[in-house]
Parts: C-alpha cells; structure tokens; sequence
C-alpha cells in the first residue's frame, strides 16, 4: 500500500482491483482509514473497481472480460459493470450473488 501512495496516477481514468476484498479499508490510529482504495485515490486515479468480499477466480475473470468489452464499446463504467453482472448471472452456476455482486464502483462514475 505504501508503494501505491508514490505513483503518479493522474493521467488514469480507472484501477481495477479485483483481487478478495481490496474495497476494505481499516480504521488506524484515531480516524485515520488505511486500504488500498485510498492508497491509489491518493495516487491521482479519479475511480476504482474493487471487491467486497472473497472472489471466485472463474466468474471474477467472466465478468472483467465482459466489463472491459463493454467499456471500451463506449458504456459508462457503472453501465458497464451492471451488464457484465447481468451477463455473469446468466450463467447457471453464477446465479447466486456471491459471484457477481462484491463488485463496486468507488469515486467518479464518468
């Protein structure tokens, strides 16, 4: 995390962390929270797609390639994702919300 607050990310548009629980932030010292979402806000990057929970690597991999398709059609980012998790709970053993919904969008939508 430390190595992330160093980058120079102003020139991003979106970091996608898509590893097992990378939205969490922890409370340090008084009110200070520390997570990588801030880490890489700090960066200069305005949005950042991360998780909530533990993910499956299969269904994690079905909807970042459904995502990135989307997106680069010219979707916004939050149209983007919720047709990637609507094409992921199509899939029979992706139905349940596990799957598809530890995925949020965090900072500037656009």
């Amino acid at each position: 995390m430390h190595e992330v607050f160093g980058l120079d990310l102003k020139k991003s548009n979106l970091v996608t962390l898509s590893a097992c629980e990378t939205a969490l932030s922890k409370v340090q010292g008084e009110d200070d929270l520390s997570g990588l979402s801030r880490a890489f806000f700090y960066a200069g990057t305005p949005s950042i797609l991360a998780t909530l929970w533990e993910v499956d690597d299969n269904s994690t991999y079905i909807l970042m390639e459904h995502f990135y398709k989307n997106w680069l059609k010219g979707m916004s980012k939050p149209e983007a994702l919720t047709r990637a998790q609507t094409a992921l709970k199509q899939i029979p053993q992706y139905t349940h919300p596990y799957y598809w919904a530890p995925f949020v969008l965090i900072g500037d939508w656009h």
